[in-house]
């Protein structure tokens, strides 16, 4: 009998604590986004300068630190890639998440955008 109940609550539109989670949506982190920066900016001046192969060693000096034009590892040119997207992922963690930023841009209604 009570299977019956709890069938025809559901029907009815009553259900319990079950059917209120809100479902997530898709964000984007400024602060990452910002960190991708000038990785892509390094690579567009190498596309100016080699075209598409300029990009490939561009974000592989970037992201890995190793030149491949002089076949050595040169940690400087991490600076411009792996180093920013890491600060902007600890920024997205810990300012927009441990300080409540984020939650609170999205009880604001801002649709998008977290930091």
């Amino acid at each position: 009998m009570a299977k019956n109940t709890a069938l025809a609550a559901y029907k009815a539109g009553l259900r319990g604590k079950r059917g209120k989670h809100k479902r997530g949506k898709m964000t984007v982190s400024v602060a990452v986004i910002a960190g991708f920066t000038p990785s892509l900016l390094a690579a567009y001046e190498g596309f100016k300068g080699a075209g598409v192969t300029g990009v490939g060693y561009s974000l592989c000096h970037s992201f890995t630190g190793y030149n491949p034009h002089a076949k050595e590892w040169n940690l400087s040119g991490l600076r411009n890639g792996l180093l920013p997207v890491v600060a902007g992922l600890l920024v997205h963690k810990f300012v927009g998440g441990q300080l409540g930023i984020n939650r609170a841009l999205g009880k604001a209604g801002i649709p998008l955008l977290r930091i």
